[in-house]
């Protein structure tokens, strides 16, 4: 695969391109509180394509413009500019756009993925949505360099004064570009929805880029029996226990939500062994990595035969005596 060119900025593997040519815009409110135009309808699970690896873009996707220029001018205004307290901010428009991003990344997500447990689901959806992913989409964009924010969010800070933590400053760029979400939608009742999913789609398909050709390959698939349920078929019976334990982190973090790991370890009480660990795994949940344990255990074919032959034996020894019972 060729590689990407991208600015110092930029999610890796994604160039620049420019901005979207803007729809006709509507005509102009009455001046009333432009956020609270009507919202446009919630499409059917229909207008959301999967992605697919030959979809995903090589490019940037342009920016698409916020039709109405009061609303495009409040997504990017801090409330402490404000010139007066009835002045809009994008306190409210931050709100609605997180909203409207759990509502995209759930759908492409929910399409793309079929067969994915729902605590799965919200990890990658927070992949997407998390303040790291959209802060670097809104310097892209140089939505910082047209925001207008207290002199503290600045990267020298205030004069003489006080600078904003990296934490804070990261937030503050993820809410401007939920804002600028939200804006872009609620300027547009009729198409916004569509525009910004198609958009919001491009951007974020190399952030699940290897997730994506993973499902497509398979790797993904879901056994109609789940690891724990096969280890148990293989060398559980009465008397024998498969116990799941939790064992220590030690700090270790996913490469992609950089959320610490919970790892579970798998250990055979029975046939001769007393806590005899058969393996282990990590996971972002409980539930997988004793999944990932169990599934670990069944790759050592060598002990796990000789603890099948073991309860096979004993089946055989059990069947006899109840002949001659």
């Amino acid at each position: 695969m060729p590689k990407r060119s991208h600015d110092e900025s930029s999610p890796a593997g994604i160039a620049t391109t420019a901005v979207e040519p803007a729809p006709k815009r509507p005509k102009s409110s009455d001046g009333g509180d432009h956020s609270s135009a009507a919202a446009p309808p919630i499409p059917l699970s229909s207008a959301f394509s999967k992605w697919t690896s030959a979809s995903i873009s090589k490019t940037y996707p342009p920016l698409p413009q916020v039709l109405d220029p009061a609303l495009e001018t409040a997504a990017l205004t801090h409330s402490g500019m404000r010139k007066r307290l009835s002045d809009l901010s994008y306190e409210r428009l931050e709100w609605i756009g997180d909203a409207y991003l759990e509502l995209i990344a759930s759908e492409l997500i929910y399409q793309t993925f079929p067969t994915l447990e729902a605590g799965k689901c919200s990890q990658y959806r927070e992949m997407l949505v998390r303040n790291s992913t959209l802060g670097q989409f809104a310097v892209h964009y140089g939505l910082d360099r047209r925001a207008n924010f207290p002199a503290e969010f600045g990267l020298g800070g205030r004069p003489n004064g006080t600078t904003v933590s990296q934490k804070q400053r990261a937030k503050a760029l993820g809410d401007i570009f939920e804002a600028y979400v939200g804006a872009l939608i609620r300027s547009d009742p009729e198409h916004g929805l569509r525009r910004a999913s198609e958009w919001l789609k491009a951007l974020w398909g190399p952030v699940l880029e290897r997730h994506i050709r993973e499902e497509e390959s398979g790797a993904n698939a879901v056994s109609d029996i789940n690891p724990k349920t096969q280890l148990e078929q293989l060398i559980g019976a009465p008397g024998v226990r498969i116990e799941y334990r939790d064992l220590p982190s030690n700090g270790k973090r996913d490469r992609d939500t950089k959320q610490e790991l919970f790892f579970v370890g798998c250990f055979l009480h029975g046939w001769g062994e007393s806590g005899l660990q058969l393996g282990y795994g990590g996971a972002l949940g409980k539930k997988e990595a004793g999944q990932k344990a169990a599934l670990k255990a069944m790759e050592n074919k060598k002990l796990i035969k000789k603890f099948a032959e073991k309860k096979k034996a004993s089946m055989a020894a059990r069947a006899e005596q109840a002949e001659q019972a």
